[in-house]
């Protein structure tokens, strides 16, 4: 029984220094790649924020205009004017979906097929982003979303206690 009990004894002499080495160097590697992992979020987030600022090399503007009783279309034209990335947006890259009447359940295959038809004009003119100017109700809103996931576009929403449309980054960021 003592020899049992001195092989376990100098077994655990054996391997607590290297337990201790495996333990030190685990500790260094996680360390170093949660280090790596916050680097690259911060590196992505910083990125993002430029992109969503900058107006693109042919930026273009799909504007959704689906509020009863408003003319949104006149207030973004002015925004527009005093943005220095949007200002010179040339009309052919300009699209507007637009409806006079409140949006119905049953308006949403048309609605469907007005923003296809917006976004193709888009496409057609060479843009490589689209900024998005919503005045829609949430359905709306989703379907030129759903889209819109695989290109670059940039939301803009009226903000009511600033009183201007606010950009409010990239449809879809990296993940």
């Amino acid at each position: 029984m003592m020899q049992v009990w001195n092989f376990l004894v100098w077994l655990a002499e054996t391997l607590d220094p290297i337990n201790s080495l495996i333990g030190l160097v685990t500790t260094i590697v996680a360390g170093f790649t949660a280090f790596m992992v916050w680097q690259d979020q911060r590196r992505r987030r910083v990125w993002l924020q430029e992109i969503a600022h900058s107006p693109g090399e042919r930026p273009s503007m799909l504007i959704l205009d689906l509020l009863v009783g408003q003319d949104a279309r006149a207030q973004i034209e002015n925004f527009r004017r005093q943005q220095e990335g949007l200002k010179d947006i040339p009309e052919d890259r300009i699209a507007v979906v637009s409806r006079s009447s409140k949006l119905t359940p049953e308006d949403m295959f048309q609605l469907q097929q007005d923003i296809r038809a917006a976004i193709a004009k888009l496409a057609d003119a060479g843009t490589d982003r689209i900024h998005l100017f919503l005045a829609a109700p949430q359905p709306a809103t989703a379907v030129v979303g759903a889209h819109l996931a695989n290109t670059s576009t940039v939301i803009y929403h009226y903000d009511r206690e600033q009183g201007t449309y606010v950009n409010y980054g990239l449809l879809r960021p990296m993940a």
